[in-house]
């Protein structure tokens, strides 16, 4: 069933606004905000008016009935005015669905019938997929309503600012979201009918989806009593609309903001929302989502920004104020914030010059007082305890620093926790509430200071009173509700640091005078959320200075006052150590007396690294004063080296990480030297002169540290961030990656070898491989894991394999071009060699396997930034660099590096790798779930780790080792691929499929176009897919799955009642992207993003059409979807003459444009097309169905018909080929260089992925750096112009690459679309039923279209020549000559028309062969034409006498040129040229001789060859048993020509005169061709060897006999010696021929055929000579001495 537009317009309407919103925040310009809304408007207008009733119904749900419930149980149902039949399942399963969702039966009937597309899809029962879809629709519904809200919102500020032009045709956004969302009446609006208020309607539905939640609550109670609540389909439903539904209250309460700050409300809206307030019984998502909502209301009815008066404000005070019983015993912390939040904001009314402070009759200051006395009591009941709780909690996530997770949980005494199952908040709701939560502390601030100075005072006085008594904390609260309200908003900051003199600033200036340690603690979190950018930070730092400030008095909380106490701990911690304080075993319970870290104190220390750590991430101005401060590095690594509690042993890494940022190779260098001198025990060493902790080795101290933080993952973590941020190069270093992240000598004091391997092997050997295995907590293993993979990653992407390439294969000096000292140095110390070493562990890579798998549910509930998707997606990206590199370490890297290698170590904190695995793909094979996990992640939303999950998919899958195994077993049996087998197990290669289909589903963006993360993820699927295929395209494999193909061992079938038998495969989805998507734009430019989203798809399926594998299935499944006629009638395979991206196809410099890749792609779809009619042609010739051959055959020949009436024109196939001539225009002449012309590039040579050489810009780029880096350290002065003219010509050299690498692949393509279209011809000539003169005219129409081109390229252009001389040689031997003798006046005009074209082609040929065009495949395909030509001509040319002496003419005047080029193939070219050339010489011969002309033989005779000829006999008897011993048939052929040219020679007396003159019976003796009897030189038991003896025999015996009747007495002499000689020969073959010693049977009949023709032979010579007249008489009485030869 098709949609009716409510979910899929939905999501249409949902993408457009998510494009406009997201552009609307990249460019803030007028001009463009403008636009973007009015371009919303235009596209969506259609969209908004269908969906009106949609928004104004907003989330009603039509109950149950019995109307429509005993509909659905009659099995007849009407639904979109269509009318259904319902069998008893489908009964069933609707009512499922109608009481799952309490819902009207009919509707639930329509969701069942919708979800049935997403059973492959989602990989779920109907029933689920009809929830899923419901809520999807809703959820969609309410986002978009938001989305609409906040544009109508931007479209108020643009109209209100008055800016920009077009400002006449905004404001319709806004009507339209006033009218049918917010409910509003308008003026002049009269039609719309009447409607409940949206304010109520809002929170009646929330109040609806809190008693639905409730209710799925008690059915999953209900569900644990029957034990089905452990099955894992119902738990999957439940979660899901669990999370559903909170995400809809979530919307409804930002939607309900956005509508009460519209003024939409009214003051008992706000009363009724007080009273829902009391009704809440539990802190829960539901509670929480309600508190952003009490601000709106609390600014707009209470505060003096609001709509409300002061009179109103007071009657509201008195109600707010009010405490009930029920409110005490329910969640008093949610009353006493009503209260506090109320009180700061009303009190704003009674300020000076606010309206409250001029009313009469009323005593301000006592009401003051009052006011004062319920903010404390509600301070008391839990008020900032509860703000507190919100704000944390809706901000709670995986990433928040333990510290300060610690330092708010101690200070959260009355809320408790919020459930572990809680959903997290959505972004734009935190958003609100911290918008809320920030006019709170304004006004709190500036409406009662009086309050919070008290606030201050009280605290002191409890802490100088009694330290045991249980103090209130409220100000730390505050200020921890400041930190958190202003995280992450660099904008709110502002109101700090923009003013100094406003209430803000004071407010920082008064917090931090004589603060306590507690208040120190969390003034420093709130100054981390106040320096979120760069200038917040800046002022935040200076701020510490104390600069600015010297007149008051000073600040207790500054830089100097941060370094002193961190120095004073340092120092304390180290006062009284133990002797062992360094030892195997330092994790020992820390002395809290000794370091003294109480809580508070602990808390303090904590908050001020981290602090550190903020400002110096943040400000480059921070991070420069604290590395100049000259003790704090020494400070914090004796902070490092003592026995300090693992948190602030981590806060202190953390903060030397944030000194990194934005660092120099020198400050990195610095920071690796303490560190290893930390490392070593030198801190230790420093402070504690115990003579026997000196005496131990550096290594101890190194492992004790390391035993030390192993246990505590947070502090592990930090020191693995801490090593990430010391490998990683600096900003701004060279693209080259050409240093060492690292001091060269870094330990070389210490250690065997200098580097970093004990920090490697500590990270990625203990705590990566074996601890995180152990960490109980989920959280920190994945942050664990995370740190580790992106240490090792970062590791292995520094390092730079191109340059050990170039060392080896240009002329460059590497060595001294880089940074690292010696390309050796750089090689064996970069810690790339060490990861790939780990990469070979076993146990690393099943820690590397086992964070790749993980629950689907797990994964469900992740969003995109947390550390579950973060961690899986470093571990895919780091097996696809190892997989990348991995022959680079292995055949270059390792066997250097291995000697090296320290012995096994017996420390298990800093262990060896086992290197257990032979190469990286037997580990991936240690887990078959690998696939299942990577295609599952493929469908989860989050873009980057589906785009990585595809790329390495690809890899594997295309990867021979893996194949091998895959398709490893008995050599006898034939098994199938296991990947398939592990994909069937689960069912995994359905909801894969399913994954990819409903990417595939997802409808293009035309806005952000193929930027679109969607669209990004189709290309990568189609990547795998064609990978996956291109590598075993003849064996089932898991695209063949995937695809919906059944896979056997080595077939492929279509299972009844699959997918793909059912059309909606993944195969079916990827044909409409070939039908239907088009190519063009509106205005008619050809769209590259498109064209290339076409072309993957497109060579997909010429794989699976082109192999035996899957072709009769795939060409039936195209021709069943016409996809011929489609493509033609696209004009795919037609040269399009249009634009490209608004660029006109001409030119290089169209080449070097990004437009050019689209031509090139279609160039490639073109050749696929041609090829795909041409296959198609021939399995339907082929299948006997001449009504499809018919309707092919007028489609080719432009008209194709359309459901058997209307006639559709398209281009014929004679139109096809028009490319060729379009490569010129791209060509040019290379640039001339001065200074980059020299350079070797031949190493930056790549394959693409047709196989066409194609230059690695990228490593281009390397070695322009790196000559110029040669140039520079040699010492060589460069001018300045110079220095410009390199630059210059390096940008120059790189486009005239990047049009070079163009140009190459529009000529292979182009070659390729020219070869497949002469194919096409080519089966057309030969399927078509034509006769007679329809078959001529088919041929003359054929060498029309061809003739231009070859005449065009026949010299110049081989390649191009030789795919049309090939089809011209196809049609002239499929031309029957015989039959041109038409007497019709039309059929003999178009024999001459044909007489004329060949005749072309034949002067073409000619041509083209005189200037040696090509190579000698070429000139053999133009001799063959000729041949044919002549034959034709004289053999059947009857009355074209006058065409044979135009022929013969034209021969002569291309004279002994063409000639020569001819006899030098004849003997100078490989057998098949050789064979063609003789073959042409024999027509040639024969034309001569019918037109008693005897240039050719005189011609041949001058140039020698006629003498060479004669001479090659002597080698004849060897070729020829050398040709019967190998079977060469081109070899046979060869002296085949070469003796039938000698025969055809010596037919014509001038020839047989110029061969006996070259001593043709003195070769022939020489040969010893007739020396010996057969059957003694041919084994006589092999008959077949025997008759091709005698049939050579016959050959030669032949041309003997043609040259002595050709010259008649002249040579009687010289053959009446031959047969004197070879008389015994001659007597016994006589003897045969009559009976005499002849065998019986079939083969000896064979024998005895050639037998007679040997002695008929014979007889012609005798009778010639008059041998037997003359026989025993005297040889010498002839009175004429014999001439004397020479050659």
């Amino acid at each position: 069933m098709a949609d009716d537009g409510g979910l899929e317009a939905l999501q249409a309407l949902h993408k457009n606004l998510s494009n406009t919103t997201e552009a609307l925040k990249a460019d803030r310009e007028f001009e463009a905000r403008n636009e973007l809304i009015l371009r919303f408007l235009q596209s969506s207008g259609a969209l908004l008016d269908d969906l009106t009733p949609t928004f104004r119904g907003l989330l009603e749900r039509p109950g149950r009935k019995k109307e429509s419930r005993d509909a659905v149980l009659s099995g007849k149902v009407t639904i979109s005015d269509e009318e259904y039949s319902l069998n008893k399942d489908f009964q069933e399963l609707t009512l499922q669905i109608a009481d799952g969702l309490e819902l009207d039966e009919i509707e639930a009937a329509k969701l069942a019938l919708l979800a049935e597309d997403e059973e492959i899809a989602w990989g779920r029962s109907r029933k689920e997929c009809a929830i899923i879809r419901f809520h999807k629709q809703r959820n969609y519904l309410l986002n978009c309503m938001l989305l609409l809200l906040e544009l109508a919102k931007e479209e108020d500020e643009i109209v209100a600012e008055g800016v920009g032009e077009n400002l006449g045709a905004l404001g319709s956004l806004s009507r339209y979201v006033s009218e049918n969302i917010l409910r509003e009446n308008l003026p002049g609006i009269t039609n719309s009918p009447s409607q409940p208020r949206f304010v109520p309607t809002c929170a009646s539905t929330m109040g609806d989806i809190r008693t639905w939640l409730q209710k799925l609550a008690e059915q999953v109670a209900s569900a644990a009593v029957l034990g089905v609540a452990s099955e894992a389909r119902f738990q999957e439903t439940v979660e899901f609309t669990y999370v559903s539904l909170t995400q809809q209250h979530e919307l409804l309460s930002v939607i309900l903001c956005h509508a009460i700050e519209k003024h939409v409300a009214i003051e008992n809206d706000f009363l009724d929302f007080l009273r829902i307030l009391k009704q809440a019984t539990r802190y829960d998502s539901c509670t929480v989502h309600l508190v952003p909502v009490l601000g709106t209301y609390i600014t707009i009815f209470g505060s003096t920004e609001g709509s409300g008066s002061v009179e109103q404000a007071r009657k509201l005070n008195r109600i707010v104020c009010q405490q009930s019983e029920d409110e005490v015993r329910s969640l008093p912390f949610l009353s006493a914030a009503v209260r506090a939040w109320w009180i700061a904001e009303y009190s704003g009314w009674y300020m000076d010059d606010a309206a409250g402070s001029g009313l009469s009759g009323i005593d301000i200051d006592e009401e003051d007082k009052e006011r004062s006395k319920q903010f404390a009591e509600a301070l008391r009941d839990g008020a900032f305890d509860f703000m507190l709780a919100v704000i944390a909690d809706v901000k709670a996530s995986e990433w928040e620093d333990a510290a300060r997770k610690s330092l708010r949980q101690w200070l959260r005494k009355r809320t408790p926790t919020l459930s572990l199952d809680t959903i997290p908040f959505t972004e734009p709701f935190q958003v609100r509430l911290a918008a809320k939560l920030e006019t709170f502390v304004d006004a709190f601030i500036s409406n009662m200071p009086d309050v919070l100075r008290r606030l201050k005072i009280e605290e002191d006085e409890q802490r100088q009173t009694s330290q045991a008594q249980e103090q209130d904390y409220d100000l730390e609260r505050f200020l921890l509700i400041i930190a958190y309200s202003f995280e992450g908003r660099p904008e709110a900051a502002d109101g700090f640091w923009g003013d100094p003199e406003n209430n803000l600033a004071g407010f920082l200036q008064w917090a931090s005078r004589r603060a306590t340690t507690p208040v120190q603690a969390a003034f420093c979190e709130m100054l981390q959320s106040l320096s979120e950018d760069e200038p917040s930070a800046k002022s935040a730092h200076e701020f510490l200075l104390d600069e600015a400030h010297q007149i008051r008095k000073p600040l207790t909380i500054t830089w100097a006052h941060i370094i002193h106490e961190l120095e004073y701990f340092a120092n304390k911690s180290r006062e009284k150590p133990a002797a062992t304080q360094v030892s195997m075993n330092r994790a020992v319970k820390v002395n809290p007396e000794q370091a003294e870290t109480e809580p508070e104190f602990a808390a303090m220390l904590e908050s001020y690294l981290r602090l550190m750590a903020k400002l110096a991430a943040q400000s480059e101005a921070a991070r420069k004063y604290l590395l100049e401060q000259p003790h704090l590095l020494r400070v914090l690594f004796q902070v490092v080296s003592s026995l300090v509690a693992p948190r602030i042993r981590a806060c202190t890494f953390r903060a030397l990480s944030a000194l990194l940022n934005r660092k120099t190779i020198e400050q990195n260098n610095v920071l690796w030297q303490y560190l290893e001198a930390c490392l070593s025990g030198r801190f230790f060493l420093s402070t504690n002169r115990a003579g026997s902790s000196s005496a131990q080795p550096p290594s101890f101290y190194m492992e004790g540290l390391f035993q030390e933080m192993s246990p505590h993952a947070d502090d592990a973590i930090a020191f693995i961030q801490l090593l990430h941020a010391l490998t990683s190069l600096p900003e701004g270093s060279s693209s080259l990656r050409d240093l060492l992240p690292y001091p060269k000598d870094l330990g070389a004091s210490t250690r065997m070898r200098p580097g970093i391997e004990p920090y490697i092997d500590f990270a990625l050997g203990h705590m990566f491989s074996v601890r995180a295995q152990d960490i109980p907590e989920v959280v920190q293993q994945r942050m664990l894991r995370l740190c580790c993979l992106e240490f090792a990653l970062t590791c292995v992407s520094t390092f730079n394999e191109d340059l050990i390439i170039f060392s080896n294969e240009t002329n460059i000096n590497v060595d001294s071009a880089i940074k690292c000292d010696s390309l050796e140095n750089y090689v064996t110390l970069h810690p790339f060699a060490r990861v790939m070493e780990w990469m070979y562990d076993a146990k690393f890579m099943k820690g590397i396997l086992d964070t790749i798998h993980q629950n689907r549910a797990d994964i469900e509930k992740a969003t995109q930034d947390s550390p579950l998707i973060l961690s899986i997606l470093r571990a895919i990206e780091l097996i696809s660099k190892a997989l990348d590199l991995q022959a680079t370490y292995t055949n270059l890297i390792r066997p250097i590096v291995k000697p090296q290698s320290r012995t096994q170590g017996r420390s298990p904190y800093i262990p060896v790798s086992n290197g257990a695995l032979a190469s990286i793909e037997d580990g991936l094979m240690m887990s078959m779930a690998l696939m299942a996990d990577l295609g599952g992640y493929c469908g989860i939303g989050h873009p980057d780790l589906t785009l990585a999950s595809l790329k390495l998919l690809e890899k594997i899958s295309a990867s021979p080792r893996i194949i091998s195994v895959w398709h490893s077993g008995s050599s006898n049996l034939s098994h199938r691929n296991k990947a398939i087998m592990a994909l069937e197990e689960h069912n995994d290669a359905a909801t894969i499929a399913g994954t990819f289909i409903g990417e595939f589903k997802i409808p293009l963006d035309f806005f952000k176009e193929s930027e679109s993360p969607q669209h990004q993820t189709k290309l990568y699927i189609l990547d795998f897919l064609h990978s996956c295929l291109q590598a075993s395209p003849d064996r089932p494999t898991i695209a063949h799955l995937l695809l919906g193909f059944r896979c056997g061992a080595s077939t492929l079938e279509i299972e009844p009642g699959s997918p793909f038998d059912r059309r909606s495969s993944l195969f079916h989805e990827l044909l409409p992207v070939m039908i239907e998507v088009p190519s063009l734009n509106e205005e008619g430019s050809m769209v590259t993003w498109l064209v290339n989203f076409r072309y993957k798809v497109m060579r997909i399926l010429r794989i699976l059409w082109s192999s035996p594998l899957s072709a009769r299935i795939v060409l039936e499944e195209l021709r069943e979807n016409d996809f011929l006629f489609h493509i033609l009638m696209q004009g795919l395979v037609v040269q399009q003459n249009l634009l490209w991206d608004g660029v006109e196809a001409s030119g290089p410099d169209f080449l070097a444009c990004p437009a050019a890749e689209g031509y090139v792609d279609f160039l490639s779809m073109r050749a696929m097309a041609l090829e795909y009619v041409t296959r198609e042609l021939c399995s339907v010739s082929l299948g006997h169905t001449p009504a499809l051959k018919r309707r092919i055959f007028d489609a080719l020949g432009g008209q194709i018909k359309v459901d058997g009436l209307e006639i559709i024109s398209v281009p014929s196939a004679f139109e096809f080929q028009d490319s060729l001539p379009q490569e010129s225009q791209f060509a040019t002449a290379p640039p001339e260089f001065r200074f980059v012309g020299e350079l070797d590039l031949s190493s930056c040579l790549e394959e693409d992925d047709d196989l066409n050489r194609v230059y690695n810009l990228n490593k281009v780029q390397e070695i322009l750096l790196l000559r110029y880096n040669e140039t520079s350290k040699s010492g060589q002065l460069i001018l300045q112009e110079d220095a410009e003219l390199m630059e210059l010509e390096k940008d120059n050299l790189l486009q005239y690459l990047r049009y070079l690498n163009r140009f190459t692949q529009v000529r292979s393509y182009s070659l390729k679309v020219l070869a497949a279209w002469t194919r096409l011809l080519m089966v057309m000539t030969d399927c078509n039923e034509f006769k007679g003169t329809n078959k001529v005219s088919f041929i003359l129409q054929t060498l029309q279209a061809m003739l231009p081109s070859l005449e065009m390229y026949g010299s110049d252009n081989p390649g191009a020549a030789l795919e049309l001389a090939k089809l011209a040689k196809v049609l002239l031997f499929e031309l029957d000559f015989e039959t041109m003798t038409s007497t019709d006046k039309q059929s003999r005009a178009v024999e001459n028309l044909i007489s004329d074209k060949l005749f072309q082609l034949l002067q073409v040929c000619l041509s083209a062969i005189a200037k040696w065009a090509g190579n000698q495949e070429l000139r053999a395909v133009y001799y063959s034409i000729c041949y044919r030509h002549l034959t034709g001509l004289v053999d059947h040319g009857h009355g074209v006498s006058s065409s044979l002496r135009k022929t013969a003419r034209t021969i002569q005047a291309f004279g002994e040129k063409l000639l020569n080029v001819v006899c030098d193939d004849a003997f100078g070219g490989d057998a098949a040229c050789q064979s063609a050339a003789l073959i042409l010489l024999g027509s040639l011969v024969q034309l001569g001789k019918q037109e008693k002309d005897n240039f050719v033989v005189e011609a041949l005779n001058r140039l020698n060859f006629i003498g060479i000829l004669v001479d090659s006999l002597r080698d004849v008897l060897a070729e020829w048993e050398v040709v019967s011993r190998t079977g060469d048939p081109d070899q046979q052929n060869y002296i085949d020509a070469k003796l039938a040219l000698l025969l055809q020679l010596c037919q014509t007396r001038e020839g047989a005169k110029n061969v006996l003159h070259a001593n043709l019976f003195r070769a022939i003796e020489q040969s010893g061709l007739f020396s010996v009897d057969p059957e003694l030189q041919v084994n006589s038991s092999d008959s077949k060897a025997l008759e091709r003896h005698y049939d050579l025999l016959v050959k030669v015996a032949r041309i003997i006999g043609a040259a002595i009747v050709s010259r008649g007495s002249h040579n009687v002499l010289q053959g009446r010696r031959f047969l004197t000689e070879h008389r015994m020969l001659v007597m016994h073959v006589l003897k045969r021929s009559a009976g005499i010693g002849a065998g019986v049977g079939k083969t000896e009949e064979l024998l005895s055929e050639r037998v007679s023709d040997l002695a008929e032979a014979f007889m012609v010579v005798i009778t010639a000579t008059g041998f037997l007249e003359f026989e025993g008489g005297n040889l010498q009485e002839d009175k004429r001495p014999a001439p004397m030869l020479f050659h």
